[in-house]
């Protein structure tokens, strides 16, 4: 072969192979799935928490829901929580003792996260998301559109994505998010560069679905840390900004992108309690 051609092959292969490798292994780049433990379970318990099992084109799945820890028999307020991509579901009970006993929450799981089978993808967590209100209002004898007044969303990094989708979905009138970025593609960027970070088969836009949530009447409070070291404070800016009238932003000193969590529970506590 002559030494042009074969430069150019040369050139060819060296483009591509960062191409395939991510996107052979770009989930596992996202998402950090890991199992629960005894002692999650024992937290659970301790909240009088339940399973609740549906199923998806993933396989089985399971949420859980924690009712009004002031003995309420029919919840006013119930929060659907999603944690970040190393997080589980039931680590939000860490932080419920700071926030009002009247609410009861849905902890999502992620798939392949937790007790969940399947991998995840924006499209399979928002059909996962669905089925979980679904299985709520099952179990409270209720049909999802008697919940879906009562609905509210918790979000933290990834989870705001997951948030904004099932907020938009339901139609929830309160978003509270912790730490959000605008895509994924523009996180990718900042991680991998330009033209890398359009090899990306997870499109998580907030953009988008702030903007739709906002459309249907939702009141959004953002938190973010101004040293956060995953997801900069830019981008809540720029989210609030596109909508002043609906969107607050708290930029919180000194705050980093997991320790916000609880170091600032009690301030989210309050925006969740505000209407």
């Amino acid at each position: 072969m002559p030494p042009l051609p074969r430069l150019l092959r040369l050139i060819f292969l060296l483009l591509l192979a960062p191409v395939l490798l991510l996107l052979g292994c770009q989930s596992k780049l996202i998402y950090h799935p890991k199992p629960y433990g005894e002692a999650d379970r024992q937290l659970l318990a301790t909240y009088e928490g339940k399973p609740l099992n549906y199923v998806t084109g993933q396989g089985k799945q399971v949420a859980h829901y924690i009712p009004p820890r002031d003995g309420s028999q029919v919840p006013k307020t119930i929060w659907i929580c999603f944690s970040g991509n190393g997080s589980l579901a039931l680590n939000w009970l860490y932080q419920v003792e700071d926030w009002s006993p009247g609410f009861a929450y849905l902890l999502v799981d992620y798939l392949g996260y937790g007790d969940c089978e399947g991998t995840p993808s924006p499209a399979r967590i928002r059909e996962s998301s669905l089925k979980a209100v679904e299985a709520l209002a099952r179990d409270l004898q209720e049909s999802p559109e008697t919940l879906k007044p009562r609905l509210r969303v918790l979000g933290h990094s990834i989870g705001c994505a997951a948030g904004l989708m099932a907020a938009d979905d339901l139609g929830a009138q309160k978003v509270v998010l912790i730490a959000p970025f605008t895509t994924l593609t523009e996180m990718g960027k900042r991680l991998l560069g330009w033209p890398l970070c359009y090899v990306n088969m997870h499109r998580f836009d907030n953009r988008k679905h702030l903007a739709a949530a906002v459309a249907q009447g939702a009141e959004v409070v953002i938190f973010h840390g101004t040293h956060d070291e995953v997801i900069p404070v830019a981008m809540s800016r720029e989210l609030a900004a596109a909508h002043p009238e609906k969107v607050t932003l708290h930029e919180m000193n000194g705050q980093n992108h997991n320790g916000i969590l609880g170091n600032v529970s009690q301030e989210i506590g309050a925006a969740m309690s505000d209407r």
